[in-house]
């Protein structure tokens, strides 16, 4: 594929989508103190069969389910997904990618079928925004999991592990109740986006390669250092493991991705 077919397959998959494919959910229903925007799963998979074709891209999942509770103590599971999205044809019975993505996504819900769906369909879009299909939701780091909370607003949370207050004695007295004060709604607030650039992950994945290490590889190592999959890194620990990643290979390879990221990360 030549560099002019590729710009223009770009262009066809990150065309914008019609307003009706677009959901926005009000911070309110969220739960989450902020509004969300996001594209709707099914047109994303919409772009890509009209686009590429039916059969020209695969995703590979691996989801991982964890039990938890409620704030009333009632059962409800987190899923994360990690999901890899190849684009590419079949050659002779073979699937010959020409260009693949990364990503994951996490869900909670009451149930956990709606959790791995949940998971999947967040990391499926995110995967596809590396190739332009819904990066409209993303630029600007648009937080896109639009889910109300469940449950007549049951949110579910971690429960801390904590002891219960002793009951009062006999010598002491309860003391009395209080009034409850009429809570003040919170101000609408984004939270701080500080996510790595584009940039940033690419010279990641060179390295990476570089230094020997394959992509699975590399993943469970940042994983297990930072906590996160390299996708969600901030920009400062990202070009600190640039840096490192660079000494390592030495001979100017560390002056060569610092010129790139220096004043470039936008």
């Amino acid at each position: 594929m030549t560099a002019n077919e590729k710009k223009a397959l770009y262009a066809a998959l990150s065309a914008p989508f019609p307003e009706d494919a677009i959901e926005r959910t009000d911070g309110r229903v969220t739960g989450r103190g902020y509004s969300t925007t996001g594209i709707k799963y099914q047109y994303v998979v919409n772009r890509l069969n009209e686009v590429l074709g039916i059969g020209s891209y695969r995703a590979h999942r691996t989801v991982t389910v964890k039990e938890m509770q409620t704030a009333k103590g009632r059962p409800a599971f987190e899923a994360i997904c990690d999901l890899t999205l190849e684009l590419g044809e079949w050659i002779n019975g073979e699937f010959v990618c020409f260009a693949e993505s990364l990503s994951d996504g996490a869900h909670q819900s009451m149930s956990e079928g709606d959790a791995r769906k949940g998971a999947y369909t967040n990391a499926f879009k995110k995967a596809a925004a590396f190739f332009g299909v819904g990066r409209q939701a993303y630029e600007g780091s648009i937080d896109d999991d639009a889910v109300p909370a469940e449950a007549e607003g049951e949110n579910v949370i971690r429960i801390p592990s904590a002891p219960a207050p002793a009951a009062p004695t006999q010598q002491q007295s309860a003391p009395p109740p209080r009034a409850t004060p009429t809570p003040t709604p919170l101000p609408m607030q984004t939270p701080s986006r500080n996510r790595l650039t584009s940039k940033q992950l690419a010279a990641l994945w060179a390295l990476a390669r570089k230094l020997g290490h394959d992509q699975s590889q590399f993943r469970q190592s940042i994983r297990q250092r930072e906590g996160v999959q390299p996708e969600f890194l901030s920009r400062e620990i990202a070009s600190k493991l640039i840096g490192e990643m660079s000494a390592q290979l030495g001979n100017g390879h560390a002056a060569q991705y610092e010129e790139r990221q220096v004043g470039q990360e936008g």
